[in-house]
């Protein structure tokens, strides 16, 4: 592995915006106080896996703040950086942010005291090169490799449950409808609107994402085995699967304490 950002990415790459960026490079020797954290946990799962609710589950069990790439893309976007606006630039003319770009804006944010004692990271790494640069940067901060918690659901059952859900499109909460109470307006437990399917949980459009989704993380699967890599049922209800987490977890934290 290679501590140099790559220039170019998977399906990511935009080449003339990233020139007028710095990227970071991991350095071997980092001041005390810069709030490097302690413990990096990457969180996979297919769409409908439960990713979400398990993050929400993790984050206040560990005491770490739950991170997604789309929500840092947007935090340095309105803290209005120079990172930030050609961010919004790329975005606003629909091309894709490169791997060096995102790698940067990951480790700026790792690099804050609100992470010193680790955090979770949903959509990140979503390239080889990606993985290869977080694994680089540990290495060249003194920390652990990252821990790989994996929801493995089967297709058909991704499928039966995106299928069945509804949303709440005022405070965006999902249900899981049964069969029997699809056809039926229902409402909101949480503010009382009325429940709506969402556009995109078609059975194509599902297909499609699947697709995409083992595509894009089997090879980044690939790089993590042995200790660091925690495959979990994903199949069982919400509950079981986050003390399935904590029993694979535990053995991994090396003192750090929990909120119970």
């Amino acid at each position: 592995m290679t501590a140099t950002p790559p220039a170019s990415s998977n399906g990511w790459a935009i080449s003339a915006p990233c020139a007028r960026i710095e990227i970071s490079k991991p350095r071997a020797n980092r001041p005390e106080g810069t709030g490097i954290f302690s413990l990096v946990i990457l969180l996979f799962g297919p769409p409908g896996s439960g990713k979400g609710t398990q993050s929400r589950l993790l984050s206040s069990w560990l005491g770490v703040p739950a991170l997604s790439t789309g929500e840092m893309l947007r935090s340095e976007v309105a803290e209005g950086t120079e990172l930030g606006r050609a961010v919004s630039e790329l975005l606003a003319s629909g091309k894709f942010v490169s791997d060096g770009m995102v790698n940067q804006i990951v480790v700026r944010k790792l690099q804050q005291p609100d992470y010193s004692r680790g955090c979770l990271l949903d959509g990140y790494p979503r390239t080889v090169q990606q993985a290869e640069y977080l694994e680089a940067f540990l290495a060249s901060a003194g920390k652990p490799r990252a821990h790989v918690v994996h929801l493995d659901v089967p297709n058909e059952v991704i499928l039966a449950r995106l299928t069945s859900r509804m949303q709440c499109p005022n405070c965006k909460t999902i249900f899981n409808m049964s069969a029997e109470t699809l056809g039926w307006t229902s409402e909101c437990s949480e503010c009382g609107s009325i429940l709506e399917r969402r556009a995109d949980d078609r059975e194509d459009v599902i297909l499609s994402r699947l697709r995409t989704y083992h595509d894009v993380t089997g090879p980044i699967l690939a790089l993590y085995t042995g200790e660091n890599y925690h495959r979990i049922d994903g199949t069982l209800s919400p509950d079981d699967v986050f003390h399935s987490i904590q029993e694979r977890l535990r053995p991994c934290l090396n003192g750090l304490p929990t909120a119970y």
